[in-house]
């Protein structure tokens, strides 16, 4: 068997990224009604990482558009799971948040979707483990991690995460209509 290549790994990760995330639909799915859709998720998880980031970001993040990004952040803070504000160092720029109710919220979906691949990993046995999480670790330093153990940048140094909607804490103003309005254009 011949040495495999970069290049082999990068075909092999092209091919099993989207069968992962299928199998998460599929699951977080099938355990109706769900909490969270996948990319609401994956917006919460965002935003934990990243407390006070702009749409912007959460958008290029997530490799939607500003207005599908807009929609699914929407539907967040309605369900009071985000709050919108104003960044404390330029009051232009609109900043976004988890609450804690959706920290919470997070807290569960997350714990679900680790059950998901634990209940397939436990075919596996030690040894396969041991090597599995091995790489993983390797593979999560190689393309960087996007935890919230890698404290994310924090706009305005608000200390936002994890912070009620309406607590005058979370340094995040509520905004505007106008504002909300030009913030979506």
């Amino acid at each position: 068997m011949s040495p495999q290549t970069a290049q082999d790994c990068a075909e092999r990760l092209l091919i099993l990224a989207p069968r992962l995330m299928q199998t998460l639909r599929v699951e977080m799915r099938a355990n109706r009604p769900p909490e969270l859709t996948v990319p609401q998720f994956r917006t919460l998880a965002f935003y934990e990482a990243h407390a006070g980031a702009a749409l912007s970001d959460a958008a290029e993040h997530l490799g939607l558009g500003a207005p599908s990004a807009s929609k699914v952040v929407e539907s967040l803070v309605a369900r009071g799971l985000l709050v919108r504000g104003v960044s404390a160092s330029d009051r232009r720029r609109v900043v976004i948040a988890l609450t804690n109710a959706g920290e919470q919220v997070l807290v569960s979906s997350r714990s679900e979707a680790t059950e998901v691949f634990a209940r397939r990993f436990k075919r596996l046995s030690e040894l396969e483990l041991s090597v599995l999480f091995a790489v993983l670790g390797t593979l999560q330093s190689v393309m960087g991690s996007d935890g919230p153990e890698m404290g994310g940048p924090e706009v305005g140094g608000s200390g936002v995460r994890g912070v009620a909607a309406d607590s005058p804490a979370s340094g995040l103003p509520e905004t505007s209509d106008r504002e909300k309005g030009a913030a979506r254009r």
